[in-house]
């Protein structure tokens, strides 16, 4: 006699909307209180669903951190004009408004005090946003150095680092960051970049 099979039950579609809810309110809490202060309940109650929802979905905290890291993407990326010191500008500008907006320092200085016992979270925040929006920066430079405008040597990782690490350390030091801020940036950085400087 053969094995009966039954068909799969079908159970109620999966409600997106509240994943995202879930992981936006993971990051909010994330950016507030640190991973310490985040619970699985209070994200629940942030994100207006049931615990049971949230359990359903994601396991455990640090697999609901994980998610939500991942859930942080770089957003509202400024269309290229092809002039260099314009697209720099735009691409600070656009970091530091998405930092400002979802507590991206926060976010950040708790991966980096739960390193120790979480080091797979600076990984994944990493990936999601820090290599990505780097490699934006990367980009416009290299093109810089292409069209002779850059030095011809120029280390363009280097020359990243210079100029978002100036968002960290302001940001760091309670520098305000005025109307003008990223312009100063980009031309204090761009000095020593230039093709003329070895002239």
């Amino acid at each position: 006699m053969q094995d009966e099979v039954r068909p799969a039950r079908r159970g109620r579609a999966r409600d997106h909307t509240k994943d995202a809810a879930v992981l936006e309110a993971s990051i909010k809490l994330l950016a507030v209180e640190g991973l310490a202060g985040m619970s699985m309940d209070r994200v629940a109650a942030e994100a207006g669903v049931s615990k049971a929802t949230v359990y359903t979905r994601w396991r455990s905290k640090v697999e609901l951190t994980g998610a939500a890291l991942t859930h942080l993407r770089v957003e509202n990326i400024p269309a290229p004009t092809g002039e260099l010191r314009t697209d720099l500008v735009a691409l600070l500008d656009a970091m530091r408004r998405q930092y400002d907006e979802v507590g991206g320092m926060s976010i950040i200085g708790s991966c980096l005090v739960d390193e120790a016992s979480s080091g797979n979270l600076l990984a994944i925040i990493r990936k999601s946003t820090l290599l990505p929006r780097r490699r934006l920066f990367a980009h416009v430079l290299r093109s810089g150095v292409d069209s002779g405008e850059l030095r011809a040597d120029l280390d363009i990782e280097h020359a990243v680092s210079m100029m978002v690490g100036v968002l960290y350390a302001d940001h760091l030091a309670g520098r305000p960051m005025e109307p003008g801020w990223s312009e100063s940036v980009v031309d204090s950085v761009l000095d020593g970049l230039r093709a003329e400087a070895n002239t």
